[in-house]
């Protein structure tokens, strides 16, 4: 499938509608600043400014079955090599309008229901690659700058009860097949997707019963291979709110049912999930957001379990509304990882930095209020300037992509 070239789209874009605020800091011009030192002070994390990239974004329901879901995918990257990331959604890649980005973001279709959540950069290819799920079928839009994008069904994986999966990353876990390989949640467990194996592109349960929720990557044992960290559908147990946090360990070879080794417990649904040395202690330690549905109450954690010599200690962050949300990352460069989510539910959806002092104790810095998240808050250095910028979608309020800016440098 061809579509028009993407400068044909551009210039027919009449552009989402934004909004430009000042969010902790004073709104400035980012494109005039000159990037400064941080070698010897972490970077100010009050100043944000908050776009609108898109108060018009279509749900999967308006196109196919069921009519009430929305889209999963969310990503960023930079497509056609200016140095600033577009961000891809569902059937959406917005298209980054350079300078401090509060412009109207081109917006183009990628002409059929598909739930884009990945960039992928292939080996003999000049463009990353965007790939998106319609379960069961995986599907890579190749781009090309002058001509668009073509499609093709690469791979397949099992449909969820939503349909599509809420879990996705790219990662080197195979670094004996070459590039990247692809794993999704889905209905199952975690699947690896190797591009590299030949068309279409080889699929393997490495993750059996996995959720099909988040999940995060990192060498868990310190072997020098990543590994896969997930909520667990415990057999007996109600699969729609797992409770059982588990890691998969690589064996350093393409082969199924990866070994199972327990990490812990949540108290409501294990949502989303990460994993990274919050501590500085050399060992990756694991931090789960909890799912409450319908999330009327203040009632769902965000959890921290540590690794240590015998196992992992959980501690609790903060109790509060549904956080559908989870970030990691180094968001003020003081050579730690701090944390980023968002409550999905209750009166303020308050958007969060937690602070991390370098030994894994954190403080809340609320960023913003008002803007619904699902699947969002994630940091990307959009405008490439040298600090993380923040992307979330919404579930309840699906039409809104949302950026806030970085202004600490």
């Amino acid at each position: 499938m061809r579509i028009r070239s993407v400068a044909g789209l551009l210039a027919a874009a009449a552009g989402a509608m934004f909004i430009l605020m000042s969010c902790g800091g004073p709104t400035r011009d980012k494109s005039a600043r000159k990037m400064s030192s941080t070698e010897n002070s972490p970077l100010s994390t009050t100043e944000w400014t908050y776009i609108e990239v898109d108060s018009a974004k279509a749900m999967w329901g308006d196109y196919d079955e069921p009519e009430w879901l929305r889209y999963f995918g969310l990503a960023a990257a930079d497509l056609d090599g200016d140095g600033f990331m577009e961000i891809i959604s569902g059937r959406n890649v917005y298209f980054n309008p350079k300078g401090d980005m509060s412009q109207s973001w081109g917006k183009l279709d990628l002409g059929q229901n598909v739930d884009a959540n990945l960039v992928i950069q292939l080996e003999d290819t000049p463009f990353p690659s965007v790939l998106a799920e319609s379960l069961p079928d995986v599907i890579r839009f190749a781009f090309d700058p002058s001509a668009g994008y073509k499609s093709e069904v690469v791979a397949q994986v099992p449909p969820t009860g939503h349909h599509n999966g809420q879990g996705y990353k790219t990662a080197d876990l195979l670094p004996d097949h070459g590039g990247e390989e692809v794993i999704y949640a889905s209905q199952g467990g975690l699947y690896l997707i190797d591009p590299a194996g030949g068309q279409p592109w080889p699929v393997t349960l490495v993750g059996k019963d996995a959720s099909d929720e988040g999940f995060g990557v990192a060498d868990m044992d310190r072997d020098g291979d990543l590994d896969l960290i997930s909520g667990y559908r415990a057999p007996g147990a109600d699969a729609e709110v797992p409770t059982v946090v588990v890691w998969f360990e690589n064996p350093g070879a393409l082969t199924e049912d990866w070994a199972r080794h327990p990490v812990g417990h949540s108290v409501y649904a294990t949502d989303r999930v990460e994993a990274a040395d919050l501590n500085g202690d050399g060992r990756p330690d694991v931090v789960v957001a909890e799912e409450r549905y319908p999330g009327l109450e203040p009632d769902a954690s965000l959890w921290v379990f540590m690794q240590s010599d015998t196992g992992f200690v959980r501690q609790k962050i903060v109790t509060q509304y549904s956080m559908n949300n989870l970030d990691v990352a180094d968001i003020d460069k003081d050579g730690d990882q701090d944390l980023l989510t968002a409550e999905h539910k209750g009166p303020d959806l308050a958007l969060q930095l937690w602070l991390n002092d370098g030994e894994g104790h954190f403080t809340k810095q609320e960023i913003d209020r008002g803007k619904e998240s699902h699947l969002g808050t994630q940091a990307y250095d959009l405008d490439g300037d040298g600090d993380l910028d923040i992307v979330s979608i919404g579930w309840d309020e699906h039409r809104f992509v949302h950026i806030w800016r970085n202004d600490a440098l």
